[in-house]
Order: C-alpha cells, then sequence, then structure tokens
C-alpha cells in the first residue's frame, strides 16, 4: 500500500488553519497538533515516506513563495534529515522527532488548501514546518551541524 493512497489518514487531514482542527471544532495548540497527529504514523507510513522522498524532493524544489523564502530550505533539510535518520546515516533520533517530520513533509506535500488561496496554503506550510523547527531545534541544530549546513539560515534568524 502506497503512502499517497494513505493521504486520507487522519495523521493528514489538513485543519482549517495550523490551529483549529474541523473535526473537533475547536483550537489545537500547533505542538498539540504535531504530536497528537505524529502518534498515529505507523512505521508503514514513514517507509512509504522514504520511498517517495525523491519525488517530493522535486515538488518541493519547484516551490516559490515570496512570503516564506525560507520554507524551501526548510523542507529541503527536513527531507535530508528524515532519509539520513532513516538510514542510520545520522543515528539517534527519536522516533517522534521522525514522525513529526514525516508529518510535516507529508502535510506541505499534500498540497491541499482549505480556502482555496494558494498563499494561506503556504502560510500553514510554514507555519507547521517551523513548529517542528522550534519543537526539535536543538536535535535539527545538532544535524545541521553534521551536514556542516547554517542552522541561522534554515531558522531564518541569518
Amino acid at each position: 500500500m502506497s503512502f499517497t493512497s494513505q493521504e486520507s489518514h487522519s495523521a493528514f487531514r489538513r485543519p482549517a488553519s495550523p490551529g483549529q482542527d474541523t473535526a473537533r471544532g475547536d483550537a489545537e495548540p500547533i505542538f498539540e497538533y504535531l504530536e497528537n497527529r505524529a502518534a498515529l504514523l505507523r512505521a508503514i507510513h514513514l517507509e512509504d515516506l522514504l520511498r517517495e522522498l525523491p519525488l517530493l524532493r522535486i515538488q518541493f524544489a519547484g516551490l516559490v513563495s515570496p512570503r516564506f523564502p525560507h520554507l524551501g530550505p526548510q523542507l529541503k533539510l527536513l527531507s535530508e534529515f528524515f532519509e539520513d535518520s532513516a538510514n542510520d546515516v545520522f543515528a539517534g533520533v527519536s522516533p517522534a522527532l521522525r514522525r513529526e517530520v514525516a508529518l510535516a513533509l507529508r502535510y506541505v506535500a499534500k498540497n491541499t488548501d482549505v480556502v482555496g488561496v494558494r498563499e494561506t496554503g503556504h502560510a500553514d506550510d510554514s507555519h507547521i514546518v517551523r513548529a517542528v523547527l522550534r519543537r526539535h531545534q536543538d536535535a535539527l541544530r545538532e544535524y545541521c551541524a553534521f551536514r556542516k549546513i547554517s542552522w541561522s539560515k534554515i531558522a531564518g534568524t541569518g
């Protein structure tokens, strides 16, 4: 079963706004959203994402958003991190971190805009990706040092 056929899986449902779960109708803080949705992912979802990563990288490379110029490099970092952690190139990554990175990558790749305004989709995409970066900044900084990538450029602080 391919990952794309599982896009209807509730873990990847896009809320009306980054903190709004339309099924429950109440506000859910972004970190809680990440943790809860990522916990629904199973090994098969992560394996499917790993197989689809080359195509997703092409999709992410074509993403142009002047309002969110760091989104492309952030997605590139997360996709490389996901692959390196899966292949034990960068070992010791927690399963929770891998699932949250997978959730962010798939969330952006799903590319469904709730309100139909393209830029709005990038706003929530950016919000999800930045939340993963903030929530796991120590491990991701360490990965950046490992790969000789400027954390400040990725995080948008430099």
